[in-house]
């Protein structure tokens, strides 16, 4: 839920802070005062378009932040979105607009694009009223809250699973089809690339392997020679003068010999010692290399023949003989895939027949649970909308199914072609294509409502606006309470072409609703406003010749006094009457 709003140089707000709480909050104040500017303010927080026209005149900047506490479910829901972590359950949505025209909009101190902070917003809060940012009005969200009131998200997961195994099997199946006929086109020649790479028999490291070889056996002669200049230096058998093993050998003699006198010249003796050792396999090294870098041309032939082989195959297949090997190791296997992929195809076309009936059948069991639903909210939500004084107004649910273009051929059904409204199935015969599934059901689901008798039922977001949209909304989020999972619920100007007795029934609903969700309601009428459990005042003050909106919680006499100049006069007779509204709305 929202716990608090700040608001700086937007329109008439200089600066502002609201703390609301849970339950039913409710903002009044005298016509132009700036209800409507606070509601502004958290619908550009919300993602709305800004427009560098709301900034405060004597300011270049506009800047909204909100501070909302989530329960659990809503911050797994938001991790998604957001892609990281929330922490401790807090999220803190800002923006700042400038008068050059930059939007900066942040989410946990962390740069978001409008969009994101659009789709974050949309799962805080609804805003019904003049201006709206209505997730029901959505007809997927429609069909998931009619789903979540007639408890069929069991049911929608089976279809889910369903859904995604045809979308498996016809993916698959595509991928068979296209690779056999690629491989029955291109056959002989897959087939002696495979032989060739086959019978080239290559390994791993290879070619490096025979390329130092080949290295080794061309510049024999060279290396033998640095072989023998290399040991002349280190061992004395090769040359007239003492090499290094013999030089060591004295030196270890008499280090040996200081030893006895001194101890501490025995580490000089000990390395002395090492070295002369590692000379001597070097030496031994040397002499072993030298050997072994022989020149032998039957061998040299065999290695350049060897080397020309892989060199034919990189130029066909890959820049490395890895490449090469892995160019082999595919065609190989789309070969072997395309002799067995006449049976695996038959097996995955009965696989997607079942499946898809499998899923026909559950559709129909889906939409028709749907339609059940569909009745029993449309009949809740009627009772709702008569106690809010739309006595004559009417709801249906529109289940209908997409038609898919192409898709399987006929015979894949069995598809039930149906629509259904009010409640009822009405099935018009089975049909040839498949409906186009998806993981919510083969059904759109849209929400209607009548105002008014004899008219035919529309759309929800055509049918109304301002006030009355509000009580629709209201009646519909009433009916919806158990299973609505966005948390804050705004509700602006509910109170426009009602009056008092109406406005009584809609300050209970908003009193009962605001048990489930947290609710904000700006009215002009006392009757709705004395069931607020927080109430807030908003006003214009003037300040070193400024006009600014400020808003502060009233309670016990200010909101007495509140409630009395909602009523039109402040007479002890509209005191009196204020305080009954007051008793009356707590002992309700």
């Amino acid at each position: 839920m929202l716990t608090e709003l700040s608001v700086t140089n937007y329109a008439v707000i200089d600066r502002l802070r609201l703390s609301v709480g849970p339950g039913f909050n409710v903002l009044t104040g005298e016509t132009g005062a700036g209800k409507s500017i606070i509601l502004g303010a958290l619908g550009l927080l919300l993602g709305e378009r800004a427009d560098t026209s709301a900034i405060r005149s004597d300011a270049d900047r506009a800047f909204v932040e909100g501070v909302f506490e989530l329960d659990e479910p809503h911050v797994r829901r938001l991790e998604e979105i957001l892609g990281a972590e929330v922490e401790d359950g807090v999220l803190i949505l800002s923006r700042e607009v400038t008068a050059a025209g930059r939007n900066v909009c942040r989410v946990n101190s962390r740069t978001v694009p409008r969009k994101l902070l659009q789709d974050i917003g949309a799962h805080l809060v609804d805003i019904h009223g003049q201006s709206e940012h209505l997730s029901l009005l959505k007809p997927g969200e429609q069909r998931d809250l009619l789903d979540r009131y007639g408890g069929l998200t069991e049911m929608r997961t089976r279809f889910a699973t369903l859904s995604a195994t045809i979308g498996n099997l016809r993916r698959d199946l595509r991928q068979s089809e296209q690779e056999r006929r690629e491989v029955a086109q291109h056959l002989e020649l897959m087939e002696y690339q495979a032989r060739e790479i086959e019978t080239a028999g290559l390994k791993p490291g290879e070619e490096e392997s025979l390329s130092a070889e080949r290295s080794v056996m061309v510049n024999a002669q060279a290396l033998a020679q640095m072989v023998s200049e290399s040991c002349a230096g280190l061992d004395a058998d090769e040359a007239p003068e003492p090499g290094a093993v013999q030089m060591l050998s004295v030196a270890v003699r008499v280090l040996s010999s200081m030893e006895q006198l001194d101890p501490a010249a025995g580490q000089m003796r000990q390395r002395a010692e090492s070295i002369s050792v590692q000379i001597e396999e070097l030496v031994r090294d040397l002499r072993d290399y030298g050997e072994a870098a022989i020149y032998d041309p039957r061998r040299l032939a065999e290695v350049e023949e060897r080397l020309e082989v892989i060199a034919t195959l990189k130029r066909k297949y890959g820049p490395t003989v890895e490449d090469v090997i892995a160019f082999g190791d595919d065609v190989s296997g789309r070969l072997m895939r395309a002799e067995g992929s006449v049976e695996t195809e038959a097996q995955m076309q009965r696989d997607l027949q079942d499946t898809c009936g499998q899923a026909a059948t559950l559709a129909v069991e889906l939409d028709a649970a749907r339609a059940g639903a569909a009745a029993r909210l449309s009949k809740a939500t009627e009772e709702q909308l008569k106690f809010l004084g739309l006595e004559s107004a009417t709801m249906a649910a529109a289940i209908r199914h997409r038609r898919e273009a192409g898709g399987l051929p006929p015979g894949d059904g069995p598809f039930v072609d149906y629509e259904i409204s009010s409640g009822t199935v009405s099935e018009t015969g089975l049909v040839q294509e498949p409906v186009k599934f998806s993981s919510t059901g083969a059904a759109e689901v849209e929400f209607l409502i009548s105002t008014n008798p004899g008219e035919p039922p529309k759309p929800l977001a055509s049918v109304a606006s301002g006030g009355e949209s509000s009580r629709l909304m209201l009646a519909i989020k009433t009916a919806l309470a158990e299973v609505d999972n966005v948390p804050t619920l705004v509700f602006d100007e509910i109170d426009a072409g009602i009056g008092g007795r109406t406005g009584e029934a809609v300050g209970v609903k908003l009193a009962a609703l605001g048990r489930r969700h947290q609710v904000l309601a700006v009215t002009h009428l006392p009757q709705i406003a004395s069931h607020g459990q927080r109430h807030f005042s908003a006003r214009k003050v003037v300040q070193d010749g400024r006009t600014s909106t400020c808003a502060v919680e009233v309670e016990g006499s200010e909101r007495l006094e509140e409630i009395t100049r909602m009523l039109g006069s402040e007479t002890d007779a509209t005191r009196q009457k204020a305080k009954e509204l007051l008793t009356q709305a707590s002992e309700g």
